[in-house]
C-alpha cells in the first residue's frame, strides 16, 4: 500500500509540475484564451484600415475607426459572454485587464511618446486630423511641435489599447509556459529562466510593432526619421515599457490562494507601470540620448 501511495504522490507531483499555458485561475484562463481569438482580428482589422488609406481621415472618424477596433470586441463581447460566469464583472479579469491596459496605455502615449519623437524620430502625420492631446512640457518645443509632425492625435490612444492587449495576451501565455518549465530547477536557475523569458518578450513584442505597423501603407502617416535604427536600438529602448508591465500584468489574479486585485489596485499597478518605464526612458535620454 506504501508503495502504491507513493507512486500515487509521485504521479501527483509530476503533474502539478507539468509545463501549462494558461492561468490555473479559470476566470483568467478563460480571457487568456479568449483575447488571444482577438489576435487575428487585429491583424485584420489593421490591414483593412491602413489598405484602404483610412488612417487619416477627419476628427470623428479617426477616433471612432480607432474605438472600433478596441472597445467591441474586447470590451462588449467579453461582458456579453461572461454575463452568466458568476464572477461579477468588477472582479472579472478580463474586464480589470481592459482597465489595467487603458490606463497603462493613457499615461504611456500622455507622456512617453514624446520621448519617441526626441529620441527614436517617430513622427506623426495626420493632416485632416486637428485634435492633439500629449504633454506641454516633455518632449518637443509646443510652437513648433505640430509643424515638426510631433504631435499626438486621440486616436492613438484608443488604438494603442488594442495592440498592447494582444502584445501582453501573448507574452503572458509564454511567460507562464517557460515559468511551469522551470519549477524542478534551482531557485537561482529559476529566476534566470524568468527574466531572460521577460526580457525576449519584451524586445520582441517592441521589435515586431516596429517591423509589422511601419508599412509602406502607413509610411505616409507613421514613420521614424531613421528605420534601421529604430529596429536595432529603439526596440530595445521600446522593450523597457514591457520590461516593467509584462510581469506586473502577470501577477494580476495569478494565484487563486491570493485575493483578486481590486479596481482600484489595478489602476495604482497601472500607473506604478507607467512612472517606472517613465524612469527609465528618461534615464535613457540623460545618458545615451537619441539614436538618429
Amino acid at each position: 500500500m506504501s508503495a502504491q501511495s507513493s507512486s500515487s504522490n509521485s504521479s501527483a507531483t509530476a503533474s502539478a509540475q507539468s509545463p501549462y499555458w494558461f492561468s490555473k485561475n479559470a476566470d483568467k484562463a478563460w480571457a487568456e484564451k479568449f483575447f488571444l481569438t482577438f489576435v487575428p482580428v487585429f491583424f485584420l482589422y489593421n490591414g483593412v484600415v491602413q489598405s484602404a488609406g483610412w488612417l487619416d481621415t477627419n476628427n470623428f472618424w479617426h477616433i471612432a475607426q480607432n474605438v472600433g477596433m478596441w472597445i467591441p470586441y474586447c470590451v462588449f463581447l467579453p461582458a456579453w459572454l461572461r454575463r452568466h460566469s458568476g464572477v461579477p464583472w468588477r472582479e472579472s479579469y478580463w474586464f480589470k485587464f481592459n482597465l489595467y491596459m487603458f490606463v497603462f496605455v493613457f499615461l504611456v502615449t500622455y507622456f512617453h511618446t514624446e520621448y519617441f519623437f526626441d529620441l527614436l524620430g517617430l513622427r506623426y502625420r495626420f493632416d485632416e486630423v486637428t485634435l492633439y492631446f500629449d504633454s506641454a512640457l516633455i518632449g518637443p518645443d509646443e510652437a513648433t511641435a505640430a509643424a515638426d509632425y510631433k504631435k499626438v492625435p486621440p486616436g492613438m490612444y484608443l488604438n494603442a489599447v488594442a495592440f498592447f492587449i494582444v502584445y501582453h495576451t501573448v507574452a503572458i501565455v509564454c511567460m507562464r509556459r517557460v515559468q511551469t518549465m522551470t519549477l524542478g530547477w534551482g531557485a537561482g536557475a529559476q529566476r534566470a529562466a524568468w527574466i531572460v523569458i521577460v526580457g525576449i518578450a519584451s524586445l520582441f513584442f517592441a521589435w515586431a510593432e516596429t517591423r509589422l505597423y511601419i508599412t509602406q501603407s502607413a509610411s505616409t502617416n507613421v514613420w521614424y526619421v531613421d528605420l534601421e535604427a529604430m529596429l536595432l536600438w529603439g526596440s530595445v529602448f521600446y522593450s523597457m515599457y514591457f520590461l516593467v508591465s509584462f510581469p506586473n500584468v502577470f501577477r494580476m489574479d495569478e494565484k487563486i490562494s491570493e485575493m483578486r486585485w481590486t479596481l482600484s489596485r489595478t489602476v495604482l499597478e497601472a500607473c506604478a507601470a507607467g512612472a517606472i518605464s517613465l524612469l527609465l526612458l528618461d534615464l535613457w535620454a540623460n545618458f545615451i540620448g537619441p539614436i538618429y
